[in-house]
């Protein structure tokens, strides 16, 4: 019988040169390596060496933090949160992009994402909510505090000033008298609660009644821009009708002053506004010209400036893509200028700026009858572009075992000969 050698390993190497080995790894290949030894997971975990590995891979090389899409669907009687990579989708999409599920607890939904980090809502029957925190990467989690009622609006950042980060909702909940509405924001911390602050005031909304009755909110959750000015919460609303136009604004809320502001939007004559989306660090939009047949990309170059939106990309419309509902959502946009979008029904498309040739990538949907197929998603508001990382808020320990999302083995396709 042949022996096998056993290697020991020994930490012959001064740790500043291993920290600096460690530091030119993806996020994902880092999160295994935690389990090496002692040393090396507390260093892989030391909040320094996430916040040095998350800058260099902004700054110097990218591919240490790889975009993702991360959606929700919702299954009675629990919901999978499924996550597709990007790079897969753009490099090769003849070949069928993996669909990663994990299972959790019913009703999530996703709110927003930064840092690697995805913010989820949970609602249950008693009309009661709370938050979840969680990096896909690394398996954290953490449980916001309960608290009573449904967010209609909400959104998810980091508030630069202070390093934490802050979700933010419009909540309902039926009272003595009615309906009740009020606005929390919650910290993410050890010790923090929900706390009530101003409502959005009705003069950025061009109205002078309730919200619900004379303004539309494109999209419920909001879009999360940050810049060396200001982090923000961007949401986009369509007020009434004059002269037969139609006045977009984004309002939006501060996290770091914890104020509100707004500015219009790009004048449009016909078709719909999609939701806000940030592409290449600049806040952009998307119209559909019904009248002209094709979308629209327009980028804010100054953000809060209405006079920076400059026209990005003009997209005929396609007839690969459905006639009805004819919406485009961009996602992402590389850096050889190819972009990522979501159709009305749930087909990804690539379209290039360059040379206008368009591309459709092969989702390869789960094989387990107890899950639906990528484009049965009811939810475009739930997908949401994020980067792997190691990344979790300062002070923070995972506090919900009883809420991790579990990664679901696909069950091996049956060998047709």
């Amino acid at each position: 019988m042949m022996r096998v050698k056993r290697y020991e390993y020994k930490d012959d190497l001064p740790e500043e040169l291993i920290r600096e080995i460690l530091l030119r790894l993806p996020a994902r290949t880092l999160a295994s390596l935690r389990s090496v030894c002692t040393s090396w997971r507390n260093l892989i975990s030391a909040p320094d060496f996430t916040f040095n590995h998350l800058r260099r891979s902004y700054f110097r090389d990218p591919s240490l933090t790889p975009p993702q899409i991360a959606y929700h669907r919702i299954i009675l009687p629990s919901v999978t949160i499924r996550v597709l990579s990007v790079q897969s989708m753009m490099e090769n999409p003849s070949k069928p992009t993996r669909l990663d599920c994990f299972r959790g607890p019913c009703d999530y939904t996703i709110v927003g994402s930064f840092h690697g980090l995805l913010c989820m809502f949970n609602y249950d029957r008693s009309q009661k909510s709370h938050a979840m925190l969680w990096n896909p990467c690394t398996g954290f989690t953490f449980k916001s505090p309960e608290i009573s009622g449904i967010a209609r609006i909400s959104g998810f950042g980091y508030d630069h000033l202070s390093d934490t980060y802050k979700l933010y909702g419009i909540f309902k909940k039926n009272g003595p008298s009615g309906m009740e509405s009020s606005t929390r924001i919650y910290t993410f911390g050890p010790t923090s609660s929900w706390r009530r602050i101003d409502d959005i005031p009705l003069a950025l909304l061009g109205v002078g009644v309730p919200t619900d009755d004379h303004c539309t909110f494109h999209n419920t959750t909001g879009v999360f821009f940050c810049s060396k000015k200001a982090c923000t919460i961007n949401w986009s609303i369509m007020s009434p009708k004059k002269d037969w136009i139609t006045k977009d604004v984004v309002v939006y809320f501060d996290l770091g002053k914890e104020t509100y502001g707004g500015f219009t939007l790009p004048v449009r004559l016909s078709g719909y506004c999609t939701h806000l989306c940030v592409l290449r660090d600049c806040l952009s939009v998307c119209y559909e010209d019904e009248i002209k047949r094709h979308w629209i990309m327009w980028q804010m170059k100054e953000y809060g400036d209405p006079q920076s939106w400059t026209t990005l990309a003009i997209i005929p419309f396609y007839p690969q893509l459905p006639l009805r509902g004819n919406r485009l959502r961009p996602l992402y946009i590389s850096e050889s200028d190819v972009l990522l979008a979501l159709s009305s029904h749930f087909q990804m498309v690539l379209y290039n700026l360059n040379d206008g040739s368009v591309d459709f990538p092969v989702i390869d949907s789960p094989s387990d009858n107890n899950h639906h197929s990528f484009d049965s998603s009811h939810y475009s508001d739930s997908f949401h572009i994020y980067h792997e990382s190691l990344v979790f808020p300062r002070g923070l320990q995972s506090n919900s075992s009883d809420m991790l999302l579990r990664f679901m083995k696909p069950k091996p396709k049956p060998i047709i000969s």
